[in-house]
C-alpha cells in the first residue's frame, strides 16, 4: 500500500480543503438612536433585578428550574452535541471484530469434499480521512450548530424572564386600576347616598339621583373585566413559572412593589451585536451553513477509504489461534464521482441558498434588535415626565373633586359641577395608573433589548 500512489495522493489531500468564498457580515451600526449616548458598558443577562423586586427575582428563578420551554431548549443543546460528537466521530478509525463460526459443504467440487466447519475471528479498521475539507466542514457544521442551540437556549431564557416580569407588571397595574375602580365606586356611592337623602327632603328633583345611579352602575360594571384580565396574568405568572393556574401560591404583584430603574445609558451597539443571544444565534446558523456548504462542495471531489483485515481461520478451534490461520486483507477505495444525474451540484446550490436565508435572517435580526433597542430608549427617556404630568393632574383632579363636594353641600355648585369634577378624577386617577404602568413596561423593554451574555 506503501507503494501506491493513488493512496500516497489521497493522503496528501487530506489535509486540503476546497476552499469556497467567505461569508462576509456587515459591521454593527454605531448608534441606536441620532444623539443618543452609549457606553461601553456590558450587556445585563439578569437585567430584571434593577426592579428590586425579591418576589420577581424568585419567580424568575422558578421559571427556569421548571418551565418546559426551557428544558426543551436544553434537550436541543444536549441533542446538537450529540450530533456533534457523532459528525466527529464518523472521520475517526471505525474499529470492529467478528467472531463468526460456518459450517459449510461442496459435495460437487473435484475432489467429493464433505462438510466442514471453518471458525473465524477477525477484527476490521475502516478511516475516512475526509479528502477536500469534507472533515473539517463537518467538524465546524457540527460546532457552529451547537453554539446556534446555546444560544437558542439563552435566549429562551431570557425571554422567559421578560415574559415573566411584562405578566407581573401588567397584573400589578391591573390590581392599581382594580382598586382605584373600587375607591371611586365608593366615593360615587357616598355621593348617591347624599342625593337620595336630598331627593327624600324634596330639595333635588330625581334626575340628579338617576344619574349617579347610571355612573355608579358604570363604575362597578367596569371591575369584572379587569378582575378578568389580572387572572389571566395570573395564570399566564402560574404557566412561565412552570406550574399549573390551580397550584400557583405566588402572592400578587403591585405597582409599588417594583423600583423604576435609574436611568442607564445604552451599551455600546457592538456589544449588543456580540452579545444579544438572537443575534448569537442567527450568526452561529450562518457558520453552520457556510460549513454545509463546504460539505456540499467537497462532495464533488473524490472520497477515500482506507481499510484493514486481520484475523484468524481455521477448520478446527483448537488451532484458530496458530500463526498458520492468521489472515489480513489492506485495502483503499477512492471514489470519484462522474455522473450523478445532476444530484450534487443541486446539493451544492441548495446548500448556497440556505446560506444566503441564514444571512438575511441575520441582517433581519440584527435590524429588528436595533429597532427595540431604539423604541425603548426613546420611550423610556419620556417616562419619567409623562408619569410625573399624570401624577400632577391627578392629584389636581382629587382636590377639584373634593372642592366640588364641599361647595355642592353648602349649595354653592351644582350636582353638574360635582359629577364634572368626579368624571374628570377618575380619569385622571386611571391615567396615571397607566402611565406608572407603561413606565414600567418600558424599563423591561429596554432591559430585555439589551440583554445578554
Amino acid at each position: 500500500m506503501g507503494r501506491s500512489p493513488i493512496l500516497l495522493t489521497a493522503l496528501i489531500l487530506t489535509a486540503c480543503a476546497v476552499p469556497i468564498k467567505p461569508v462576509t457580515i456587515a459591521p454593527a451600526p454605531r448608534s441606536y438612536l441620532p444623539g443618543v449616548p452609549t457606553a461601553g458598558a456590558r450587556l445585563q443577562s439578569a437585567w430584571w433585578r434593577g426592579f428590586a423586586d425579591p418576589a420577581l427575582d424568585r419567580l424568575v428563578a422558578a421559571g427556569e428550574r421548571r418551565s418546559p420551554s426551557i428544558a426543551a431548549a436544553d434537550a436541543l443543546v444536549a441533542q446538537a452535541a450529540a450530533n456533534q460528537a457523532a459528525a466527529t466521530g464518523a472521520f475517526l478509525p471505525q474499529v470492529s471484530v467478528n467472531p463468526n463460526v460456518s459450517r459449510q459443504s461442496f459435495p460437487t467440487g473435484p475432489n467429493g469434499y464433505g462438510a466442514y466447519t471453518i471458525d473465524e475471528f477477525t477484527g476490521t479498521i475502516t478511516y475516512n480521512p475526509g479528502l477536500f475539507g469534507a472533515r473539517s466542514y463537518a467538524f465546524r457544521n457540527g460546532r457552529a450548530l451547537t453554539a446556534y442551540e446555546r444560544a437558542n437556549a439563552a435566549a429562551a431564557r431570557l425571554t422567559l424572564a421578560d415574559n415573566i416580569v411584562v405578566a407581573a407588571i401588567t397584573e400589578a397595574g391591573l390590581e392599581a386600576q382594580i382598586a382605584t375602580d373600587r375607591a371611586m365606586a365608593a366615593s360615587e356611592q357616598r355621593l348617591l347616598t347624599l342625593l337620595q337623602g336630598e331627593y327624600a327632603a324634596g330639595a333635588i328633583a330625581r334626575l340628579p339621583v338617576l344619574q349617579q345611579q347610571a355612573q355608579v352602575q358604570a363604575t362597578m360594571a367596569a371591575l369584572p373585566g379587569l378582575l378578568a384580565q389580572a387572572s389571566a396574568q395570573r395564570h399566564a405568572l402560574a404557566v412561565l413559572s412552570g406550574v399549573a393556574p390551580a397550584d400557583f401560591a405566588g402572592g400578587h404583584f403591585r405597582l409599588t412593589d417594583f423600583t423604576v430603574p435609574a436611568d442607564s445609558i445604552a451599551s455600546v451597539p457592538s456589544a449588543l451585536v456580540a452579545g444579544r443571544p438572537d443575534i448569537v444565534a442567527a450568526r452561529a446558523l450562518v457558520s453552520a451553513d457556510h460549513a454545509a456548504v463546504g460539505q456540499a462542495v467537497a462532495a464533488l471531489y473524490p472520497s477515500l477509504t482506507l481499510s484493514a483485515q486481520g484475523g484468524y481461520a481455521s477448520e478446527t478451534f483448537n488451532t484458530l489461534f496458530e500463526p498458520g490461520a492468521a489472515l489480513w486483507t489492506l485495502a483503499g477505495s477512492l471514489l470519484a464521482p462522474i455522473f450523478d444525474g445532476g444530484v450534487l451540484h443541486a446539493h451544492e446550490a441548495a446548500a448556497r441558498a440556505t446560506l444566503a436565508n441564514a444571512l438575511a435572517t441575520y441582517r433581519g435580526t440584527v435590524l429588528t434588535a436595533f429597532q427595540q433597542v431604539a423604541d425603548a430608549l426613546r420611550r423610556t427617556a419620556d417616562d419619567r415626565a409623562s408619569v410625573a404630568q399624570n401624577n400632577a393632574a391627578a392629584a389636581t383632579a382629587d382636590d377639584a373633586y373634593t372642592l366640588a363636594r364641599q361647595q355642592f353641600k353648602l349649595g354653592a355648585a351644582s350636582y353638574n359641577t360635582v359629577l364634572t369634577a368626579q368624571i374628570t378624577w377618575r380619569q385622571a386617577q386611571f391615567t396615571a395608573v397607566q402611565a406608572a404602568t407603561q413606565q414600567l413596561l418600558d424599563q423591561a423593554a429596554l432591559g430585555a433589548a439589551l440583554a445578554g451574555e
